[in-house]
C-alpha cells in the first residue's frame, strides 16, 4: 500500500483539472473556454495514467515480481 501515493496524487490532480477546466468553460469568456477545455483534457490523460499506474502496482504487490 505504500506505493499507492503516486497514483493518489496524480488521480487528485486529474480531478482538480477537470474541475478547474469546466469552471473556465462555464465563467470563462472569450479564449478562456478553449484554456478550460485543454485543461479538461490534461486531466483526463492524467486520470488514465492514474488508473496504468495503480494497476501495475497491484500486479507487481500481487506477483512479487515487476511486471515489465
Amino acid at each position: 500500500m505504500d506505493y499507492l501515493r503516486g497514483p493518489l496524487y496524480l488521480d487528485i490532480a486529474s480531478k482538480g483539472l477537470c474541475l478547474a477546466g469546466v469552471v473556465l468553460m462555464i465563467f470563462g469568456q472569450g479564449g478562456w473556454f478553449a484554456v478550460g477545455v485543454f485543461a479538461v483534457v490534461i486531466g483526463v490523460l492524467f486520470g488514465a495514467w492514474s488508473m496504468v499506474v495503480a494497476r501495475r502496482m497491484r500486479r507487481r504487490e500481487r506477483d512479487g515480481v515487476d511486471p515489465l
